[in-house]
């Protein structure tokens, strides 16, 4: 074998699959003219009553408005150990007691300076996690997080879980890999074939489409109705998953200007005052219906 130069050509398996599938895709359009033809002097006989559910559910559709009314447009301001400014590092590690968390919380919010600093009428839901041993600190987050997935805690708990680790990380010694390294395996969608793949997909799910003729309406239907009460019964078990939930945090619901949530949270009492703590205050202009029906 040796290299020899080779112009690009359009290769010949991607032809003949274009060729097939257009020897039939050409015809749709004056096929389904036809079709549509024959059908309008039987409109009239199309003319079925509504499902018996239809108008129950007709009367349920502001149910959409009130779904949409629980996802908060807002802000999350958080405080950690890990942050640079707000956690006290010295040499055994990373500490934020909770008094000093609320007290950078409080001064974040009267930060004239900052121009994303939220304005008028808010409302609040804080959320504290305070712990004495980094490893229950690491343990009560990552429960938390995989069921209450705020980013900011999320980051905290892998950084304290890493912490926990890292006399034990620090003394393994991976092999080096040899370089260039092996990517890991993907369709290799480069242009051309990436837009080959969308077009010619698209001719493709016509050709499939005509042939789905094959069965009747009414094998249709009630493969439909199989089909939506399977997926009915699936969306209802998923639901009642979100449900199972576990951990626990402390929790206050807080309103008023970023002046008055400021003063409330420095007057409240703390709950304990320990050295591992992570804090955040959920602000929106809009009630925080769900979070506070969560969490407080």
């Amino acid at each position: 074998m040796s290299w020899q130069q080779s112009p690009l050509t359009w290769p010949s398996s991607a032809q003949a699959i274009q060729s097939s599938s257009e020897g039939v895709t050409t015809q749709v359009a004056g096929v389904i003219n036809q079709a549509a033809g024959r059908l309008t002097s039987m409109t009239s006989d199309a003319a079925f009553s509504r499902n018996e559910l239809s108008a129950e559910a007709e009367g349920l559709l502001h149910l959409r408005d009130e779904l949409n009314q629980l996802l908060n447009q807002g802000t999350v301001l958080t405080v950690s150990p890990y942050q640079y400014g707000v956690g006290e590092k010295v040499e055994l590690g990373r500490y934020l007691n909770a008094n000093t968390a609320i007290k950078t919380l409080a001064a974040k919010l009267r930060d004239n300076a900052d121009k994303h600093r939220p304005t008028g009428n808010l409302y609040c839901v804080a959320i504290m996690v305070n712990q004495s041993q980094l490893a229950t600190f690491a343990s009560v987050l990552n429960e938390l997080t995989s069921v209450f997935c705020l980013p900011d805690w999320g980051q905290v708990a892998r950084q304290a879980t890493a912490l926990t680790t890292n006399e034990t990380d620090k003394r393994f010694q991976p092999v080096a890999i040899v370089q260039p390294r092996f990517k890991p395996t993907s369709n290799m969608n480069g242009a051309p074939v990436r837009e080959l793949m969308k077009l010619q997909g698209a001719e493709l799910a016509t050709l499939e489409s005509l042939c789905d003729d094959k069965s009747n309406v009414i094998e249709k239907l009630q493969a439909l109705a199989v089909k939506r009460e399977a997926k009915l019964n699936q969306i209802s078990i998923k639901i009642n998953v979100l449900k199972n939930l576990k951990g626990s945090v402390w929790a206050m619901p807080l309103h008023g200007s970023t002046e008055a949530i400021a003063t409330k949270l420095t007057q409240a009492e703390l709950p304990s005052d320990h050295q591992y703590t992570v804090a955040s205050l959920l602000l929106s202009h809009e009630p925080l219906t769900f979070f506070q029906e969560l969490l407080c």
